[in-house]
């Protein structure tokens, strides 16, 4: 059985729209994936430790 489609079937967008967005800084607070890594582990010691009591 044959399946028709009316409309054409169009592959992945390329990449280009994807990196115009990246490059674009918003107003947001500026951290450092040292900071945010540091923050995580913190907090995920956190969570262990309530667990534990």
């Amino acid at each position: 059985m044959k399946v028709e489609r009316s409309e054409p079937a169009f592959g992945p967008s390329s990449s280009l729209g994807i990196m115009r967005f990246f490059d674009s800084s918003s107003g947001g607070p500026k951290l450092s994936p040292e900071l945010v890594f540091a923050i995580s582990a913190a907090l995920g010691l956190v969570i262990l430790i309530l667990q534990k009591l």
